[in-house]
């Protein structure tokens, strides 16, 4: 993951009662997203390098360690489900 993701600009996301619901008209796909992962998505912006994302994540949660492992999963999985790209 060389270049900073892009979410699609197609993506509708919508609060709900227990997280955040993303809809992606391309594929007429519904994703249900806690509020971590939709923070993620939404730092796809394109000015953001995945490793900012993490170091953003550790400060925001007060975390102990950067979580690497997990941010890396989920961008992965973003990206396998279209819903980002890397520009």
């Amino acid at each position: 993951m060389k270049a900073n993701p892009e979410q699609d600009s197609e993506l509708k996301i919508f609060e709900a009662d227990d997280g955040y619901v993303v809809y992606q008209r391309k594929r007429d796909r519904v994703h249900f997203l806690n509020h971590t992962a939709v923070l993620l998505l939404e730092l796809c912006n394109g000015k953001h390098s995945v490793p900012e994302m993490i170091a953003i994540l550790e400060k925001s949660y007060g975390l102990e360690a950067p979580p690497e492992k997990e941010v890396t999963e989920i961008i992965s999985k973003f990206e396998q489900e279209g819903l980002i790209k890397f520009n």
